[in-house]
């Protein structure tokens, strides 16, 4: 249970969120060093969700024997979260950015510690099961692959600026480095990008 309103909660998650993204952008600028993962909570858009991911890694880095976790708790009709499920996530450590709508699917972008490697867009359905899932080289190809930037961890594939969920509460958009706008369904698992105009973060 969570001894505040729905409206805060929410609020407080995107708050954290942004802070939590970032924070790690800025540390992988200076010196391509990550903080050590951390448990953080994130709130669907109208609170009727609250996820919270568990990472598998110990807090001094160290992996743990199962990968990073997503536990859901659903706003009950006593205004009360209730605990739902558990997700066991595609990330080792943990994922870089997660969104979750208010019909229960989850998307999370990128792997701790090393953005653009593995499974950089992961969608679960409502009952955990993978929907669809992208490596880097499902989505582009080989000449863009080869545009990307990277640093001794990490592709810098994506802008630092942490995604937000589209008003109808199933499409996630962001923006690419190479000058796209890229867009993920929750409902379908689908990936599109189009040219922006305006090339670059």
């Amino acid at each position: 249970m969570f001894p505040i309103s729905v409206h805060v909660f929410r609020v407080l998650s995107v708050v954290t969120q942004i802070v939590f993204v970032l924070g790690l952008q800025l540390s992988n600028a200076r010196a391509d060093s990550w903080p050590a993962a951390k448990k953080v909570g994130i709130a669907s858009p109208s609170g009727l969700f609250v996820v919270r991911i568990i990472p598998g890694a110990t807090p001094d880095g160290a992996a743990r024997a199962n990968p990073a976790t997503a536990i859901f708790y659903r706003l009950g009709a006593d205004a009360n979260y209730v605990r739902s499920h558990e997700v066991a996530l595609l990330n080792p450590v943990a994922p870089v950015f997660v969104a979750v709508s208010d019909t229960g699917e989850l998307v999370a972008l990128d792997n701790w510690f090393m953005t653009g490697f593995g499974k950089v867009v992961v969608v679960y359905r409502p009952d955990g099961q993978v929907l669809r899932s992208y490596d880097l080289a499902q989505i582009y190809g080989k000449d863009e692959l080869e545009k990307f930037s990277s640093s001794v961890s990490s592709i810098q594939w994506r802008c630092p600026f942490p995604p937000v969920l589209n008003n109808d509460g199933i499409s996630l958009p962001f923006h690419d480095t190479l000058g796209n706008a890229v867009a993920v369904n929750l409902k379908t698992g689908v990936l599109t990008r189009e040219k922006r105009a305006k090339p670059g973060c």
